[in-house]
């Protein structure tokens, strides 16, 4: 044998869904397995467009085991510093609702604006002004209160997960987009009274997955979509940077072809929601996925790597776009300028100032807005919601809810440039890093989807914007592979971090001699650098320090 180790051996990037995968076997937390359930479920039961359904009954029951121990978990970590930044902003969403649900005396209630509708009532039926509470329907804003539920405790459960289990958590979202784009496909062949329609009010002529309206599923499609591209970005690189004859016999070009079945699953799913605006944000997703591209030193060094996602996208589109071609351009046929949605919007703003400052009251958009309707609009369509989840929101919760809105929207930029602005990490790291610019992209189209749809009034596209944003959050007690300082304070937080997954199931002593605390017998260390070496030569995760070959 020669007489030491070469410790500039480049090994191949260790692929990051083989370490996820045995991480959903193993995982040894039911935490996980709730987070997971939840966050699935609230995909199949969260798609209506409006509260009181069985299945959100279904999903804020389970979700409640989901919320008790996320905050419990919180509440024993040792970073209070993370806690007043979580916490007190959770509390202040969850308490807005609940506060207009607070009786009050009729000399406070009768002074407020758009309270006159109700005093007349009380007088014409002759019966005296009793304590009410600020909003003007307390039932729909108990229900819209319960749909806080399940994305807040899914929020709250992705703070209390590591890095393993978070990619775990993105691959249950490709998987139920992917069956969802299934199952929109058999209601296609269904047709119109197809029994696969969750809802009776929907886009009875085309694909709506487990969702009530095709807007809201392409919002799930392209939130995939992006997630989907990461993952394929990293089995790409895996299989690059293998040697010729090793590739196709190789685990990473299994999972790189499951990769891009999904992704071209989900593409194809897009095109037959015709979404007007999933397919316009689809699109900018995709270049955000060719951006991070760009900013992965690994894609970089392969030029021909990008060229290669590129030309598959670019196949794929042209394949399914000629089965969809002139459907989605049915879509943009009519004068988009004309359409209702505008008269929407004036209404809904004209009803906003009349209950400015503490609006009208969760959930109470469509007696209110009825109010403020129009002869001509009434004939069009029935209005069930602002089109414009901000303008809806400034409707039921005045300047309060606009208040929390914008401080969400200004965490949500901090952390988007924190985590595009760092440097490349270590292999281990790279997908994670990606998932979170992926999260930042997913949050940053959701909101801007939320200025022509009412996606965010969905339980199940909720709960993808509160997955997006937990992966912006560092994980407690974890080091995050995109935090700042110096190059050695990165190098210490990513060794702890290796050790702390591998330490999971070891043994003291066996964590001591592999890390290097301990003094191996000579035969013993002899085995170790031959297992090693040919370890690593398979792209195991092995990388060559201090070993000396005494033999």
């Amino acid at each position: 044998m020669h007489s030491g180790v070469n410790r500039d051996v480049r090994r191949a990037p260790r692929l990051s869904i083989g370490r996820t995968v045995r991480t959903l076997i193993h995982a040894p937390r039911g935490h996980f397995y709730l987070t997971a359930g939840v966050f699935g479920l609230s995909i199949v039961f969260g798609g209506g467009t409006r509260s009181g359904f069985l299945g959100d009954a279904v999903l804020q029951l389970i979700s409640l085991p989901l919320l008790w121990t996320a905050i419990s978990e919180l509440l024993d970590c040792q970073e209070p510093s993370r806690l007043r930044r979580l916490l007190p902003y959770i509390a202040a969403v969850a308490s807005l609702p609940l506060l207009q649900l607070v009786p009050l005396p009729p000399s406070i209630w009768t002074s407020l604006p758009g309270r006159a509708v109700i005093v007349e009532t009380y007088g014409v039926l002759g019966y005296p002004l009793p304590a009410h509470p600020l909003t003007l329907s307390p039932t729909a804003t108990w229900l819209s209160t319960l749909g806080l539920v399940p994305p807040i405790a899914i929020f709250l459960g992705m703070a209390t997960l590591d890095y393993e289990e978070r990619r775990v958590l993105s691959l249950v979202l490709i998987a139920m987009a992917v069956i969802s784009v299934f199952l929109g496909l058999l209601q296609l062949a269904g047709g119109a009274n197809s029994a696969l329609r969750f809802y009776v009010v929907t886009n009875t002529t085309e694909a709506v997955g487990f969702f009530a309206n095709r807007n809201h599923f392409a919002v799930l499609l392209y939130a995939a979509m992006l997630f989907s591209f990461c993952w394929l970005l990293d089995a790409a690189v895996s299989v690059a940077s293998k040697a010729r004859r090793a590739r196709l016999d190789s685990k990473p070009v299994i999972y790189f072809a499951g990769g891009a079945v999904a992704f071209i699953a989900l593409l194809a799913g897009q095109l037959m929601a015709r979404s007007r605006a999933g397919l316009i944000l689809s699109a900018v997703a995709l270049m955000a996925g060719f951006a991070m591209a760009m900013r992965d030193r690994r894609a970089r060094n392969g030029s021909h790597l990008s060229k290669v996602l590129l030309g598959t996208i670019a196949i794929t589109i042209a394949i399914c776009s000629q089965f969809a071609f002139f459907r989605i351009l049915d879509r943009f046929g009519p004068d988009i300028v004309s359409d209702v949605r505008i008269a929407i919007v004036r209404n809904t703003i004209a009803a906003a100032r009349a209950y400015m400052p503490f609006g009208s009251g969760l959930g109470t958009f469509v007696p209110v807005y009825q109010m403020f309707e129009k002869p001509a609009d009434i004939a069009v369509t029935y209005v069930n919601h602002a089109h414009n989840d901000f303008l809806e929101l400034w409707l039921e919760t005045g300047i309060l809810g606009l208040a929390l809105l914008i401080l969400c929207i200004v965490w949500l930029v901090r952390r988007a440039i924190a985590v595009w602005a760092t440097d490349d990490t270590g292999d281990d790291f790279r997908i994670d890093r990606n998932l979170m610019r992926s999260a930042a992209i997913v949050a940053a189209l959701l909101l801007v989807h939320s200025l022509v749809d009412y996606p965010l009034r969905t339980t199940a596209d909720l709960s993808v914007f509160a997955f997006a944003a937990g992966l912006l959050v560092s994980p407690l007690e974890k080091f995050s592979a995109c935090s700042g300082g110096d190059v050695q304070k990165r190098q210490a937080k990513k060794s702890t971090f290796a050790q702390g997954v591998s330490r999971r199931h070891k043994p003291a002593r066996q964590r001591e001699l592999w890390d290097g605390g301990g003094d191996w017998p000579a035969e013993w260390r002899d085995k170790r650098v031959r297992a090693e070496t040919e370890y690593g030569a398979h792209g195991g995760d092995v990388r060559f320090t201090e070993l000396d070959d005494k033999k």
